[in-house]
């Protein structure tokens, strides 16, 4: 069973009560909307097959800058290698809505392009709400500021449904380098003005872009070094070929035992259970400093409102279980239940962010 689709029960506590509460409410809405909507010859949806669209990989890293060239060799060894985190949280986030709405969710993988790709497949789909996209924020957020030519706009041609993870990125260094605080960090910086490197998990992602954004508010020259994956990024660190790294939070979890590498910061909002005693940028020092990746669903332009809102209700039943919380919080991630136009009023946010620190930057 997939850690979207647990047995839904009663929880107590967190207002999860009351969230259930709201969620059958608007069921009950998008349902009525649905059968206005529509003649009463017609079927209501969904009658038939649904088709998500995976624009990653189906191993490696999340936040990745590109992928190798497609060979028989490394087919095989992706056939061999664990499934990437994208891979299992769009397997259980088609066994969701599949329960949920009743019709199969297959899953088409099209992870070409930097998923780009993807996106401009789904975004091109047939407005009828059989086609949905899986995409983190770097699809929808940086690449129309980092591509002069994206195929597509995702303000035009996509509408938000649903934001289901938040991802913070990770302040890191090796476990005996001398630096333990965000303060260390900087007063390093400032000793050694642009001989400091970071890592990074490839240009124009939310990881280069947190960086950039540390170097901007705390004023320092570093220079970031990009790597095709988060497993690189942690080694240069671990090596101390590398001073300190921004990698996702999830890709670091399962380096922590035996001290090699250690979190500095974290750069959400708030602290994260997985790492309770890692303290926040914003709380080192840097007030009011955020940055996080994010994984949401999307559909393309003029899907109908009642069959957006039907499901945003299936996915954010799911994300309001206690129990996935915890699972999703195991794995670096924090569920984000809200409402489409919440998750609307985060992407216009983070695109009009990282527009304006990219046009900082002397080259991306």
């Amino acid at each position: 069973m997939g850690i979207l689709t647990k047995e839904r029960g009663t929880s107590s506590g967190n207002g999860l009560s009351t969230i259930s509460e709201m969620f059958s409410g608007m069921r009950a809405l998008a349902l009525f909307g649905l059968l206005l909507g529509q003649p009463v010859c017609c079927h209501a949806y969904p009658d038939r097959p649904l088709t998500l669209v995976v624009p990653f990989p189906t191993s490696g890293s999340a936040d990745i800058s590109g992928s190798p060239p497609i060979t028989k060799l490394i087919k095989m060894m992706q056939s061999l290698s664990t499934p990437s985190l994208t891979d299992v949280l769009a397997q259980d986030l088609a066994h969701t809505l599949s329960v949920g709405l009743g019709q199969p969710v297959n899953l088409k993988r099209h992870p070409s392009g930097k998923t780009i790709a993807g996106a401009r497949y789904a975004a091109q789909a047939a407005p009828d709400g059989y086609t949905l996209l899986f995409a983190g924020n770097p699809t929808i957020t940086i690449f129309p500021s980092l591509y002069q030519r994206l195929p597509f706009d995702p303000m035009r041609d996509l509408i938000p449904v649903a934001n289901m993870a938040r991802m913070p990125i990770a302040l890191i260094a090796a476990g005996d380098n001398p630096a333990k605080t965000v303060r260390d960090v900087i007063e390093r910086a400032q000793f050694m003005p642009g001989q400091i490197n970071y890592a990074v998990v490839g240009d124009g992602t939310t990881a280069h872009l947190t960086g950039e954004s540390f170097r901007a508010a705390s004023g320092i020259e570093i220079v970031h070094v990009s790597y095709n994956g988060s497993l690189p990024a942690i080694n240069a660190v671990i090596t101390r070929n590398i001073e300190f790294g921004f990698v996702p939070l999830t890709a670091v979890l399962p380096y922590l035992k035996g001290g090699k590498v250690r979190i500095i910061s974290i750069a959400s909002a708030g602290r994260h259970p997985a790492v309770p005693e890692v303290p926040t940028i914003a709380e080192s020092g840097l007030d009011g400093f955020e940055a996080s990746g994010w994984f949401g669903v999307f559909v393309p332009a003029r899907t109908s409102g009642a069959t957006v809102s039907l499901l945003n209700y299936e996915i954010n039943r799911a994300l309001s279980e206690e129990s996935l919380q915890r699972m999703l919080s195991g794995m670096g991630l924090l569920a984000a239940p809200g409402t489409p136009e919440e998750f609307r009023a985060l992407i216009e946010n983070d695109r009009e962010r990282w527009a304006h620190l990219l046009k900082t930057l002397p080259v991306h």
